[in-house]
C-alpha cells in the first residue's frame, strides 16, 4: 500500500513539473513569436515615426495593456519626448516631455532601471504629462531603452485596472525594450542622415533660384523650412528690411503650427546691431503678446548682412524652454549670410559674370557636402555612436561654410587661408573637446591667399586632422596643444598640424580612418600634393604640401 501510495505521488509530482515545463515552454514559445513581430514589423518600415508606432502597437497587442508609450532622448534638452502611443492623446506626441529624472518613466531612463508599480499615481515619483490624459492609467512598467551603454530614450506600458506585474513581464518588457533599443538608434542615425542629405540637395536648388528675382520669395520659404529643421526650431521666419518705413518686414515663414497669426514687423531702431537672444515675454509689444498667443518661449534674431549693411533678419522661435547650443547659433549665423549674400546675388543679376561664379562655387561645395555625408552615410554603419557621426558631419559642413563665411565678407576672389583655419580650428575645439580636458589651440605662420576651391579643401582637411587629434592624441590627459601652421615656401604650401599627445614609435603613419584617408585624397586630387602623418614621443604631426599657385579653373 505504501509504495502504491509513493509511485502516485511521484506520478503526480511528475505531471506538475510536466505541466509546468510545458507552460514554461508556451510563454517562451509567445515570447519569441512576439519579438519576431516586431522585428518584422520594424524591417517593413521605411520612417521612424513607422518604426515607432509599429513597436508600440505590437507591444501593446503582445502584452495586452492598454497602453504602450515611446520617448527618445533629445540631447540638446536632454528631455525625453514622446514620440508614439497607443492609448495617452495623440496630440501631446512630439510636444509631451519629460525631464530625465521625471516620472517614472524619467527615473527609469536616468537610474537604467526597470521600474513596475500596481498603483501609479499614488507613487512619489509619478509625473503627469499635461494634455497627455493618461489619468484613467493606473499600473505601469517603464523600462529604458539602452543602445551601446547610452540611453536613447525609454518605453512604459499602462492598464486601466489595477495590476500586479509579475517577473515574467518584467523580463518580457526588459527584453523588447534591449531589442529595439538598437535598432531605433540605426534608424535614427539614417533619418539623420538622410535628412541633411536632402536638406544639402534643397540648399543646392536654392542657389540656383537665388540667381532669378523672380523666384526668391520661394527660395526663401525653402530656407526658412531648412533652418527650422537644421536647428530643431519650431517657427523660422525670413525678414527684410523695407528702406520706405525703416522696419523689417515679414517675407517667408515656417511654422510647425498652421495656425499662427502672422509675425509683426520689427523696427529698425528697436534692434540693436548684433545677434540678440532672449526670452519671448522679455519682448516689447506686440512682439510679446504675439509670442505668446503663438506658443514661443524664445528667440534667437541673426542679422543678415551684406559689407556691413544689415539687409534682414533671421528669427529661430523655440517653444517649451528649449535653448539652442553653440553650435546651432554658429550655423544660424552662417546661414544668416548665406541667405543675405543669396539676396545680393539675386539684386546684382545684371552682373551675368558674378551671378554665374558665384552659383558654381556654392555648386561644387555642395556637391562635395553631399558627397561627404554619403561616404558618412556608408561608414555610419560600423560605427556605433549616432551623436559622433552626426558631429563629425556638421564639423566638416561647417568647415566648408566658414570659405563662404568669408567671401560674403571679403567678396569673390581670393580667401584668406588662415582666416579660414583659425575660424574651423574655433569650431572643432567648441564642438568636439571632451569635458575635463583644456585644449589650445594655435593657428600660425603666413596670411596666404587661395582660389575658394583650395581653400575649402585645406580647410576641410584642416577640420579632419584636428577630430583625428581630439579623439587620439590625448586620452588620459586634462590638457592638450594643437599648433597649425602655414608657411610659403616660394612656389609651395605647407600646413602643419602638431599635437602634444601621447605619442607613440616614432615612423610614419599609414591612414586607416575615413578622416585620414579623407584628407589623403583630398591633398592627392584637389591639392595635387602630397600628406605625411608622422608620430614620436612628443605627439604626432601631419603635414600637407601643395604648389602654392594654381591655374586649375574654380570647377
Amino acid at each position: 500500500m505504501s509504495t502504491a501510495r509513493d509511485n502516485r505521488k511521484n506520478t503526480a509530482g511528475n505531471s506538475d513539473k510536466l505541466a509546468a515545463l510545458r507552460s514554461r515552454l508556451q510563454r517562451t514559445r509567445k515570447e519569441l513569436t512576439a519579438i519576431r513581430e516586431i522585428l518584422l514589423s520594424v524591417n517593413a518600415a521605411s520612417d521612424l515615426r513607422t518604426i515607432l508606432n509599429r513597436i508600440a502597437q505590437t507591444t501593446t497587442q503582445v502584452m495586452r495593456v492598454d497602453s504602450c508609450t515611446i520617448y527618445l532622448l533629445d540631447p540638446v534638452s536632454e528631455r525625453l519626448i514622446l514620440k508614439a502611443t497607443t492609448g495617452l492623446f495623440h496630440q501631446a506626441i512630439d510636444h509631451g516631455s519629460l525631464r530625465m529624472g521625471e516620472g517614472l518613466t524619467g527615473w527609469a531612463a536616468q537610474h537604467r532601471q526597470v521600474v513596475a508599480v500596481r498603483d501609479a499615481q499614488r507613487d512619489p515619483r509619478f509625473h503627469e504629462i499635461p494634455d497627455a490624459r493618461e489619468r484613467d492609467f493606473k499600473s505601469l512598467m517603464a523600462v529604458p531603452l539602452i543602445s551601446q551603454d547610452r540611453v536613447i530614450g525609454a518605453m512604459n506600458v499602462q492598464t486601466y485596472r489595477r495590476h500586479t506585474w509579475t517577473s515574467a513581464e518584467v523580463e518580457f518588457v526588459s527584453l523588447i525594450g534591449e531589442v529595439v533599443a538598437g535598432l531605433l538608434e540605426r534608424a535614427i542615425l539614417q533619418e539623420e542622415s538622410e535628412r541633411k542629405v536632402r536638406e544639402l540637395q534643397a540648399i543646392a536648388e536654392v542657389s540656383r533660384a537665388a540667381i532669378a528675382p523672380l523666384y526668391l520669395d520661394e527660395t526663401l520659404r525653402v530656407v526658412a523650412e531648412m533652418g527650422a529643421y537644421a536647428v530643431r526650431a519650431r517657427r523660422c521666419s525670413v525678414l527684410l528690411l523695407d528702406e520706405a518705413s525703416q522696419s523689417y518686414q515679414p517675407r517667408a515663414v515656417w511654422d510647425a503650427r498652421a495656425d499662427v497669426l502672422p509675425e509683426p514687423a520689427w523696427s529698425v531702431s528697436q534692434l540693436p546691431s548684433g545677434e540678440l537672444r532672449v526670452a519671448a515675454q522679455a519682448l516689447g509689444e506686440p512682439h510679446a503678446s504675439w509670442a505668446a498667443q503663438a506658443g514661443l518661449d524664445a528667440l534667437l534674431c541673426v542679422p543678415m548682412r551684406v559689407r556691413e549693411r544689415t539687409i534682414g533678419l533671421l528669427n529661430m522661435w523655440t517653444e517649451d524652454g528649449q535653448a539652442l547650443s553653440e553650435a546651432q547659433r554658429a550655423l544660424c549665423a552662417t546661414l544668416a549670410n548665406q541667405i543675405a549674400l543669396a539676396i545680393e546675388n539675386a539684386h546684382l543679376i545684371g552682373n551675368a559674370a558674378i551671378v554665374r561664379e558665384m552659383n558654381h562655387r556654392v555648386k561644387n561645395n555642395l556637391q562635395n557636402v553631399v558627397m561627404l555625408l554619403q561616404m558618412q552615410l556608408q561608414e555610419a554603419e560600423r560605427r556605433a555612436s549616432a551623436r559622433e557621426v552626426l558631429q563629425e558631419s556638421i564639423n566638416r559642413i561647417m568647415s566648408i561654410a566658414a570659405v563662404h563665411d568669408a567671401l560674403a565678407q571679403e567678396g569673390f576672389r581670393l580667401v584668406d587661408v588662415k582666416d579660414v583655419i583659425t575660424r574651423v580650428a574655433n569650431l572643432t575645439r567648441s564642438s568636439l573637446a571632451r569635458p575635463g580636458l583644456e585644449l589650445s589651440v594655435h593657428v600660425m605662420g603666413d596670411a596666404l591667399r587661395l582660389s575658394s576651391r583650395a581653400a575649402t579643401t585645406l580647410a576641410l582637411c584642416v577640420n579632419e586632422l584636428l577630430q583625428n587629434a581630439v579623439e587620439h592624441a590625448f586620452v588620459g590627459r586634462d590638457k592638450g596643444e594643437i599648433t597649425i601652421c602655414l608657411t610659403d615656401l616660394g612656389g609651395e604650401l605647407e600646413v602643419e598640424v602638431r599635437d602634444d599627445g601621447i605619442g607613440s614609435a616614432a615612423g610614419e603613419i599609414t591612414p586607416t580612418s575615413l578622416g585620414l584617408s579623407l584628407v589623403e585624397t583630398l591633398v592627392h586630387e584637389d591639392l595635387r600634393g602630397r600628406f605625411t602623418l608622422r608620430r614620436d614621443g612628443y605627439g604626432a604631426r601631419a603635414t600637407i604640401r601643395a604648389p602654392f599657385r594654381y591655374t586649375d579653373r574654380e570647377g
